[in-house]
C-alpha cells in the first residue's frame, strides 16, 4: 500500500521516499519540479482549488493502487489532505484541526473561547470591486486574508489611515500585537507535545512584515514554564494531538499572544534549521507517525542555524557573483536572479530572490559565518 503525498516540494519528497516504502504524488501542474519529473514515485495533477476533482482524482488512485495514508506538509494542501483521508477511509492528519488552522478566523475563534487570546478581531468581506478599510479607531490594525500564505496582502494600518483590499476576498482585521515576533515548532505523540525549538525572526519587504530570515539557538531561544504551558493549550485549543505544529507568537516582556497556528512544520525550510540545531528530522517523524512506525522525540544540542533570505534593491540585475567553493557550514544557497531580470520591492514571501543557510557551534560565530558569506555574494542592480 502507498502514501499520498500532496504537493510537495522536492525535499519533503525525498525524505518520505525515505520513510515509505511506496509514495504516490498528487500535486499541482505549477508545483511540478523538474526533477520530480524524473522521480521514481508515480506522479498525478490536480488543482488543488477543486476539491471534487481532487477527490475523484484520489479515489480513482486508491482504486488501481490502494493507499495506506495521505499528508501534506504545504498550507495549501493540508486540509485537502485532511478531506481524502477523510472520505477514503484512510490514515491522515485530522480534519478539524486542519481546518482550524488554515482558517485564521476559526483560529482565533478557539483562541478566544479556550481564554488564550486578548486581540479584538473580526470578519471583512469585500463585494466584487476593490475597497478601502479605514481605521477609524486608536489602536494599530492589521488586516489579512483569512486564507492567505506567505504575508501576502498583509497590511499594517494606523489610526486614521486607509489601506485598499482586493474584490472578493474574506479578511480578518485584528489588533495590532506589540513585542518581538518569533515562532515554535513543536512535535505531539498522542495528545503529549514536546518543544523542538524558538525560532527568532527577521522582518523586512515593503511592509517591514515579511519574513527575512530566521534564527534557531537553543541557547538563547528557550521558553519560560508559563510561555510553554501557554503554547500547549494553545495546541489543545485547535485539536492538535499528533504531528508537527508550528505557532507564531509575540513576547512583549512577559505577555506571550499567538499570531497564528498551524498543523505543519514551518515553511521558510524552518524545518531544516530544527534539524541542524537538534538533529530531530520532524519531516520523517510525521511520514513514520503517519504509517504507525514508533517515533519518539529526542533532541540533541548540535548548535545553531540560520537562514537569510536576499533582499535587494528595486532594479535591473546587471551581474552576478557567488562564492566558487561552498564552505561546509553552508547547506543550502539559492539565488533565482539572473542578469537583466527586473525585481521590484518584496511584498511578501513569493517575491524572495533566494536566500542561504548557516550554522555554528553558537552564535557569535553564526553571525559572523552569516555576514562573511553575504558579503561573499555581489548582485548588482541599476535603477
Amino acid at each position: 500500500m502507498s502514501l499520498l503525498l500532496l504537493g510537495p516540494t522536492d525535499d519533503y519528497l525525498r525524505k518520505v521516499m525515505a520513510v515509505a516504502p511506496s509514495v504516490i504524488v498528487l500535486t499541482e501542474p505549477n508545483r511540478l519540479t523538474p526533477w520530480q519529473r524524473t522521480a521514481p514515485c508515480e506522479i498525478h495533477l490536480a488543482d488543488f482549488n477543486d476539491l471534487p476533482g481532487l477527490l475523484f482524482k484520489a479515489s480513482a488512485i486508491d482504486a488501481s493502487a490502494p493507499l495506506r495514508a495521505v499528508l501534506s506538509f504545504t498550507e495549501l494542501g493540508t486540509v485537502p489532505a485532511a478531506i481524502i483521508g477523510r472520505v477514503l477511509g484512510i490514515v491522515a492528519p485530522p480534519l478539524h484541526p486542519s481546518l482550524v488552522t488554515r482558517d485564521k478566523v476559526l483560529t482565533r475563534e478557539a483562541l478566544r473561547d479556550h481564554g488564550l487570546t486578548q486581540v479584538a478581531f473580526c470578519e471583512r468581506w469585500t463585494g466584487t470591486s476593490e475597497t478601502a478599510l479605514h481605521n477609524e479607531g486608536s489602536d494599530t490594525l492589521v488586516v489579512k486574508p483569512v486564507d492567505g500564505t506567505g504575508s501576502r496582502d498583509v497590511q499594517r494600518v494606523e489610526p486614521g489611515a486607509s489601506v485598499n483590499l482586493a474584490a472578493n476576498r474574506r479578511y480578518i482585521v485584528e489588533t495590532w500585537i506589540p513585542g518581538k515576533e518569533y515562532s515554535c515548532e513543536t512535535f505531539s505523540i498522542a495528545g503529549v507535545h514536546h518543544l523542538l525549538a524558538v525560532t527568532e525572526k527577521r522582518l523586512g519587504g515593503v511592509s517591514g512584515l515579511v519574513e527575512l530570515g530566521h534564527v534557531v539557538d537553543p541557547e538563547s531561544s528557550g521558553l519560560s514554564a508559563s510561555h510553554w504551558r501557554y503554547i500547549t493549550r494553545c495546541l489543545d485549543a485547535i485539536g492538535l494531538s499528533d504531528g508537527p505544529g508550528h505557532l507564531e507568537f509575540k513576547l512583549d516582556g512577559e505577555a506571550i499572544e499567538i499570531i497564528e497556528c498551524h498543523n505543519r512544520p514551518g515553511g521558510d525550510r524552518i524545518w531544516h534549521l530544527v534539524e541542524i540545531a537538534t538533529g530531530f528530522d520532524m519531516v520523517s517523524a510525521h511520514a513514520r507517525l503517519l504509517l504507525d512506525e514508533p517515533v519518539k522525540v529526542t533532541l540533541a544540542r548540535r548548535g545553531c542555524a540560520a537562514i537569510r533570505y536576499f533582499d535587494f534593491p528595486a532594479g535591473t540585475v546587471r551581474s552576478i557573483r557567488l562564492p566558487e567553493n561552498r564552505a561546509d557550514y553552508v547547506h543550502w544557497l539559492e539565488m533565482k536572479l539572473a542578469p537583466g531580470d527586473r525585481i521590484a520591492g518584496m511584498t511578501d514571501s513569493f517575491h524572495r530572490h533566494g536566500g542561504i543557510i548557516v550554522s555554528a557551534p553558537d552564535r557569535a560565530l553564526l553571525d559572523a559565518r552569516l555576514n562573511l558569506e553575504i558579503d561573499h555574494i555581489e548582485v548588482i542592480v541599476a535603477p
